[in-house]
């Protein structure tokens, strides 16, 4: 594959994985919601990485502050900061005593990102 097939690849994941995570918002399915927002947003750090990089293959690692820090993004403080939350809630919908939690702290910012209000 070439590069530009190898970024188009996890540009393609990263779109249905954004696709399941509305889906999965709309049917107030919430926690995999938030684990498929994970992976939207690792996904296109891994585009990213593959365009900002002489590899081909990304690290394979689920951490968004590694991944954005080993490619040429600039988003705002703010975002970059939130990413380590992001990638808490990879790791806490796994575990159901942590689950609760997660969907609370998250509501607001899923549903601003998302327009929803559910």
């Amino acid at each position: 594959m070439t590069k530009d097939q190898h970024i188009a690849y996890w540009k393609t994941e990263a779109e249905r994985n954004w696709e399941t995570a509305l889906y999965l918002k709309n049917g107030k399915q919430n926690v995999m919601a938030l684990f498929m927002l994970h992976l939207t947003i690792e996904k296109l750090f891994k585009a990213h990485w593959v365009k900002d990089n002489i590899d081909n293959f990304p690290p394979r690692t689920h951490d968004l502050q590694f991944l954005h820090n080993q490619a040429d993004l600039d988003i705002p403080a703010e975002d970059y900061d939130y990413l380590a939350v992001v990638n808490q809630w990879s790791i806490d919908t796994r575990y159901p005593d942590l689950q609760e939690q997660n969907l609370l702290d998250c509501h607001g910012y899923l549903c601003n990102r998302t327009g929803s209000s559910n």
